[in-house]
């Protein structure tokens, strides 16, 4: 199935509305803000499918205009079921100048058997804010499902002002490579990953802050980096795929509080 999603945005007495939502089966785009005078536009992504299916191609665009803020989110986890061939998945995402774009989807999981390749391309304009979260699971792990999917790969290229300043390539062939060896997931089941790039405030505050709050965590693992272009990455490991997604909401809670602003330099 080919399937397509394009969103467009436009600011009217600053607050954020759709301008454009254009999709085909199985998807759907709702808004569930309740506050029609939040600044903020809240959108889901609904699918009538079961999940990603062998021969699947889904394509996405979303265009977060200037001083645009948008929160794309999904409505359930995102399995890719058992395949004799391959699916694929295209994101284009455009951030205007002052913009906001959060997107934080559910767990992914990737059945046994199934051959899924992602790419997402992000471009962010002058001041323009991004978060943007992933987190892979092993499988169905309840069905003792470990790294039985044929091959996963996710790679996100991200450009300021049309510059690339990070490239992650997420790659995993369990036939090749045992995930759960050292230098791989190390015994972990389930890896997050989450990228936030924001010239408004003062990065290594937010990092400080991120350090000390995972590190009270328990039965978890985790790295932070600074990446060109004044954002921030960060990899954690655990075995539970809801434990990951509520420390990746409560982790942009932080990204919320006040900070001095700064002014980067590129």
């Amino acid at each position: 199935m080919i399937a397509t999603v394009k969103i467009d945005t436009y600011l009217r007495n600053e607050i954020t509305h759709l301008k454009s939502a254009y999709h085909t089966a199985p998807f759907k785009v709702a808004e569930i803000r309740e506050d029609k005078n939040q600044a903020v536009l809240e959108l889901v992504l609904m699918s009538a499918s079961p999940g990603i299916l062998d021969g699947d191609c889904y394509d996405f665009e979303i265009t977060v205009q200037e001083n645009c803020q948008l929160e794309f989110s999904t409505q359930s986890y995102q399995r890719i079921f058992t395949m004799e061939g391959s699916a694929s998945q295209n994101m284009k995402v455009e951030v205007g100048k002052n913009g906001f774009f959060k997107y934080l989807p559910h767990p992914t999981v990737p059945h046994k058997n199934s051959n899924y390749k992602a790419t997402n391309t992000i471009n962010l304009e002058e001041n323009a804010t991004l978060i943007w979260g992933e987190i892979l699971t092993c499988g169905r792990k309840l069905k003792a499902e470990h790294f039985e999917f044929t091959e996963f790969q996710n790679k996100t290229a991200i450009y300021k002002k049309g510059k690339l300043v990070l490239f992650e390539n997420l790659y995993m062939n369990p036939s090749e490579i045992n995930p759960l060896e050292l230098g791989q997931l190390e015994g972990f089941t389930h890896q997050a990953s989450l990228i936030y790039f924001n010239e408004k405030i003062e990065l290594k505050l937010v990092k400080q802050q991120i350090d000390a709050f995972l590190s009270a965590e328990e039965n978890l693992l985790f790295g932070t980096s600074e990446t060109n272009g004044y954002g921030l990455i960060i990899k954690i490991l655990h075995h539970n795929s809801e434990k990951l997604f509520l420390l990746l909401k409560e982790l942009t809670q932080i990204f919320s509080n006040e900070v001095q602003p700064v002014t980067a330099n590129f």
